[in-house]
């Protein structure tokens, strides 16, 4: 089978680092076209992918160019006008994290995939992270049980500069906590596999751009806490002011078991009234970055491996780790408990 001809909708970090991924592997896919309106960022693609065809509107390389996969790495308030025109093309289609930047946009996004038949795939990459599956698959073989209790925690530095300074306008962006952390809450709902029905929130500004903080008004810490209908819960810790950075998962299930990771090392912990004992499964940080085996593992599964679907998130997934985000941020702005319709 000949390798899948894909293009690309926009050419920004994200674009750039997906078409260096392919043009790295030629054998899961061939990057026949980019799009991006921001001429240096064409520029930088043009270095990655000198044989592919250059646009400026993702329109016109949508109409002039015949390919079978389109990745959809702009920013995520165009999201769903690009998903929506690639599925009426019939293209299979990977689309970066966040799903889009409203819960209108996700939704019109899931009625649009479900009314195709063509493969759409959400890029929440830390699902696809070596240590994050394998914590996954412990899980699901019941090793602590049912899980009670999740707890996430990134410190991180501000977000990088963007073209225009878009992500931090929330009408764009959809917040900081839509932007980076609908990971986390993701990896929440994998893991549990139950349906969050409540969100509560604390945080704010610390920082302005000036000091070295966030551009607009975006958020740079909260605490976050969502209730599961089967009674799990869950706690996320965010900083964006830390540039000593520290990025910790754990579960604690209802027989006291607990796993615990920093993505470089993972720990499955037993205790009883006398003893304590843990395994270690240990993990290079460097080949655990999700993003490649994320755009990889989608190649591979449109070529029949469905294996490589397993830890890949579907249009749902994406549209419920935005919801759980969009939540939380309200329920910082009015100081109160958010119920999930």
């Amino acid at each position: 089978m000949a390798p899948p001809r894909v293009v690309v909708a926009g050419a920004g970090g994200r674009g750039v680092g997906c078409m260096s991924t392919i043009a790295a592997s030629p054998n899961h896919g061939v990057i026949v076209a980019y799009a991006d309106p921001h001429g240096p960022s064409r520029e930088k693609a043009a270095a990655v992918s000198p044989g592919a065809r250059m646009f400026e509107g993702w329109r016109e390389m949508l109409a002039e160019v015949e390919c079978d996969v389109l990745l959809v790495t702009a920013p995520q308030y165009v999201h769903c006008e690009i998903v929506l025109a690639g599925l009426e093309a019939g293209l299979d289609i990977y689309c970066e994290k966040p799903m889009a930047h409203s819960l209108e946009d996700c939704n019109r996004i899931v009625s649009g995939v479900k009314a195709s038949d063509c493969l759409f795939y959400v890029g929440l990459q830390l699902r696809t992270v070596p240590v994050l599956k394998h914590m996954k698959k412990l899980v699901d073989s019941g090793v602590v049980g049912k899980p009670s209790m999740m707890f996430a925690r990134e410190l991180r530095a501000p977000f990088l500069p963007k073209v225009d300074d878009w992500i931090g306008d929330e009408n764009k962006s959809g917040g900081a906590l839509v932007e980076k952390n609908c990971h986390h809450f993701d990896l929440f709902n994998w893991y549990c596999g139950s349906r969050a029905v409540r969100v509560n929130a604390i945080g704010g500004k610390a920082l302005t751009a000036e000091d070295g903080g966030n551009v607009g008004e975006l958020l740079d810490h909260a605490f976050v806490l969502v209730d599961y209908a089967d009674g799990t819960r869950a706690c996320l810790e965010m900083c964006f002011f830390c540039p000593a950075f520290a990025h910790e998962l754990e579960i604690v299930g209802d027989n006291g078991r607990r796993l615990v990771t920093d993505l470089e090392q993972l720990k499955l912990w037993e205790a009883d009234q006398e003893t304590r004992s843990f395994q270690t499964w240990n993990y290079e940080l460097r080949q655990a970055h999700g993003d490649p085996s994320g755009w990889l593992d989608f190649l591979d599964c449109r070529a029949l491996a469905p294996d490589n679907a397993a830890s890949l998130a579907r249009a749902e997934a994406g549209r419920d780790s935005v919801q759980i985000a969009l939540a939380a941020q309200e329920s910082i702005k009015i100081g109160a408990t958010v119920t999930l319709q």
